[in-house]
């Protein structure tokens, strides 16, 4: 049972990568029996670079409880699709006239594909199969905390969202269409009996109904799972530099994000070092602390993490845990899972 998700949200640009990757590598040292799963759904994956080791598309091992995964949503699109056309497409075929119909195989599959799903869907049906403990990836492996770097605003909330994706609605409007047709065909039985073979294998009709149904059911039951999943053991971290877009943006997250799930701690990154001979980064540090001073008043009810932006990059493990420091200091993984103000 999955005990902890910590989602990292956020303007793009403002760090969530790093510290998404930061967290789930200080997490998995200081809770060495805890299976740690780091997942980033941001377009332009990132986590090989940061890690140091390509991730890619397979759960990989990073350490000897952490893994990472940069998943392809075409792949789980696909799989979700594959079963559903193969069954509407038996279906249609069963029906007099219908499967006479030109081009009605070429409608179904460029209808029911990957490709007309948005990428925010696709990750959403990726999510969804993580959190449900499907096999998405042939390893039986039960993950105690996952940590998720997740696209901007818009995105996010389509993650959180039950998915009613494209291939739901053009399964309704399907059906809607099968039924229709098959109105008209029996209101003129008579007509067609002669040239046009008649429902001969109600049966299996039938069964293919009531499993297209029960898929439609599964959906909107394991949505249902999820949400309380998320509700009750997700935690939110939205990350922001010191300037007014990002502050902007985490504010508008916070509000669109409130239903879903519980905000928990807000993260201010790249903050510029104190400067002694720079008038340029005096001036930087003064605008910085100005927007920092309002993210802080305006979550003043919330654990404010604030670090500084290092000469070097975070890379590999080393790098990793160096900015982890740098953002939680000396504490334990409880006040990580669990932030008090």
């Amino acid at each position: 049972m999955i005990e902890r998700i910590i989602v990292l949200g956020g303007k793009g640009g403002v760090g969530k990568s790093s510290i998404s990757a930061a967290t789930a590598v200080l997490l998995s040292k200081l809770l060495p029996n805890k299976k740690i799963l780091l997942i980033s759904f941001d377009m332009a994956h990132n986590l090989s670079d940061l890690l140091s080791q390509q991730i890619g598309n397979m759960i990989t091992p990073i350490t000897s409880n952490l893994w990472a995964i940069e998943p392809d949503p075409n792949i789980y699109a696909e799989k979700y699709t594959k079963d559903l056309v193969n069954k509407m497409k038996a279906l249609m075929k069963q029906m007099p006239l219908v499967g006479m119909i030109p081009k009605i195989e070429e409608f179904f599959d460029t209808t029911f594909t990957s490709d007309s799903i948005p990428l925010a869907l696709k990750n959403a049906i990726f999510f969804q199969k993580i959190l449900d403990a499907e096999d998405v990836t042939s390893q039986d492996i039960q993950f105690d905390i996952i940590v998720a770097d997740f696209p901007p605003t818009a995105n996010m909330i389509t993650l959180f969202e039950i998915p009613q994706d494209q291939v739901k609605v053009v399964l309704k409007y399907s059906l809607n269409f099968y039924n229709s047709i098959k109105g008209t065909i029996r209101n003129f039985s008579k007509m067609f009996h002669q040239i046009i073979k008649p429902f001969d294998d109600q049966e299996k009709r039938r069964e293919l109904g009531k499993e297209i149904f029960n898929m439609i059911v599964d959906l909107e039951k394991r949505g249902e799972r999820i949400t309380e999943l998320i509700h009750n053991v997700g935690s939110l971290r939205l990350v922001s530099i010191a300037e007014k877009p990002s502050f902007e943006e985490v504010k508008r997250a916070r509000d669109l994000t409130k239903k879903y799930i519980n905000l928990d701690a807000v993260h201010i990154n790249m903050l510029t070092p104190d400067p002694k001979h720079c008038n340029f980064c005096k001036k930087m540090r003064q605008i910085q602390l100005k927007f920092s001073g309002e993210i802080k008043k305006e979550f003043k009810n919330l654990k404010i993490w604030e670090s500084d932006k290092l000469l070097e990059e975070p890379l590999g493990i080393d790098g990793l845990r160096k900015l982890a420091y740098e953002i939680y200091g000396d504490i334990t993984a409880e006040d990580i899972l669990n932030p008090k103000r």
